[in-house]
């Protein structure tokens, strides 16, 4: 098919070189007007947030013309994918992966979505037939809806929530459209793959952002007020976020993809090639780099809490060697003080950041107190005597307060049925790869459970997104044989297979 159309493309001859040279033309004098508008309208920054003096210099030269080509050359090399793959199974699925790690794009997951259903339901018209399976989760999930719809009704000020609950209701709405158009282990490799290279792109958004921040001497992130930075014994440095709009939301994303892929990197040598391996490790350090540098504390804890557990679970017969250096190791930091020291210094990182947030779990706690049955309303704890106007950092009592016993029954029904359906699929697992995704995918959500004690994640998208990939694997466990590839697809059908449309 690509041969095809390369040898297509050479048969325009002199025509096609001409129309090239024109295009080349054009685009020669469009960026030659953008450094013109550039050096016409550009602006010094010259500011010292960062230090004294910039590290780099005091401006950006051609700031805008460089984003600008940046963004034309996206654009075309999604175009020219599309090209590639003859349709737009792919890009959808990319493009859907890479708005997890992207916030700051407006409409790319919504768009991503929307392209997989109309593909799947353009196929299934043709072949008159729509292989839609629901799974037991729906039911879980509908509580959950219901409980947020509720809160319509009790809360004071609702009006302003309801295009929000739109937006999240079609978080939501990937737990019961995934499982049903990813029906194979292939599918689900493609994506998590996807998800990868989409952690990778925003890793290299924060690093640029660390550099352009030193090359103007302010915080150049996503995010805006006085957490756009932190202030350290040794320095003041900007807290990068990637393409995403806080830091915590891209520590979360980053850490729970990179666990999974050191997970995947300490597969027996059988399961995985030496190249994939260095693939998957070198994968895992660039991911740790992007979590470091947006100086998420709770985003360090969950990483480095959850990676270790990975040795005792891959090699359980080394548990006790594991907990001798490890206890030695302990006992030396605690002794020497070091321990002390370390919990000091990343503690007074924006000192009063932490210190306030137990003024906000305690209004959530009275909240709850105040209407324990159905909460006060999601997101009406910024008028329940809150004078700080800020949310609740912690995803549990931020379920308590704004939802109540019965919101948080459901969410428990909906984690305890996905948790129950994993550990079924894990015991009876018909292939290799199911058990190495399950418990992978088991990880990177240990990732949220750790830092939801710190944070706000309970109407992400990349939570709901997790969720919905662990549903997936357990629908593929269960219903493909260990060989052979449903024949039935209408995402995704695998190449020169004999699929109706």
């Amino acid at each position: 098919m690509n041969g095809s159309r390369a040898e297509r493309l050479r048969d325009f001859g002199p025509v096609f070189s001409l129309v090239m040279g024109a295009l080349a033309v054009l685009v020669g004098v469009g960026i030659a007007g953008l450094v013109w508008r550039d050096a016409v309208y550009g602006h010094r920054l010259q500011v010292d947030l960062l230090g004294p003096m910039p590290l780099l210099g005091n401006d950006v030269p051609f700031l805008f013309t460089g984003m600008t080509v940046v963004l034309v050359l996206a654009f075309a090399g999604s175009i020219a994918w599309v090209w590639l793959c003859g349709s737009f199974d792919r890009p959808a699925l990319g493009l859907l992966a890479f708005s997890l790690f992207a916030d700051v794009v407006p409409g790319t997951y919504q768009l991503g979505l929307l392209m997989i259903v109309l593909i799947f339901v353009e196929r299934t018209l043709r072949r008159g037939d729509a292989p839609f399976r629901l799974t037991p989760m729906v039911l879980p999930l509908a509580l959950i809806v219901t409980s947020y719809c509720v809160t319509f009704v009790i809360a004071e000020k609702f009006a302003p929530e309801v295009p929000k609950f739109f937006f999240r209701a079609t978080y939501m709405a990937m737990v019961v459209l995934l499982p049903a158009v990813l029906r194979s282990r292939r599918q689900l490799d493609l994506l998590l793959h996807y998800v990868m290279v989409a952690a990778c792109i925003g890793v290299t958004a924060a690093i640029a952002q660390t550099i352009l921040s030193y090359v103007v001497g302010y915080p150049v992130t996503f995010h805006t007020g006085a957490y756009n930075v932190v202030v350290t014994g040794f320095g003041t440095f900007p807290r990068c976020t990637g393409l995403m709009q806080h830091p915590n939301h891209q520590s979360n994303a980053l850490s729970a993809v990179a666990v999974l892929v050191l997970w995947l990197a300490t597969q027996p040598r059988r399961r995985l090639t030496p190249a994939r391996r260095a693939q998957y490790a070198a994968i895992y350090v660039y991911l740790c780099i992007g979590v470091l540098i947006t100086w998420s504390r709770s985003g360090w804890l969950a990483l480095g809490v959850t990676s270790m557990l990975i040795p005792f679970l891959r090699w359980p017969r080394f548990i006790p060697g594991f907990l001798a250096v490890g206890g030695a190791a302990a006992v030396g930091a605690w002794t020497s003080g070091f321990a002390a020291t370390a919990y000091k210094t990343v503690h007074d990182f924006n000192a009063s950041s932490a210190d306030f947030r137990w003024h906000i779990d305690h209004i959530a706690i009275q909240a709850f107190l105040e209407k324990p049955i159905f909460g006060q309303g999601v997101t009406q704890i910024m008028n329940y005597y809150n004078p700080y106007h800020l949310q609740v950092h912690n995803s549990y009592l931020q379920a308590f307060s704004e939802l109540g016993l019965f919101g948080v029954a459901t969410l428990l029904l909906f984690g305890c049925t996905l948790a129950w359906r994993m550990a079924e699929r894990l015991r009876n697992a018909r292939h290799p790869a199911d058990r190495e995704w399950m418990i992978g995918l088991s990880l990177a959500a240990g990732i949220t459970l750790v830092q939801n004690m710190f944070a706000m994640f309970l109407w992400i998208k990349f939570l709901w997104a997790l969720l919905a990939i662990m549903e997936t694997s357990v629908t593929i466990s269960r219903d493909q044989d260990v060989a052979d590839e449903p024949r039935d697809l209408a995402f995704l059908p695998v190449s020169g297979a004999n699929h109706a449309g």
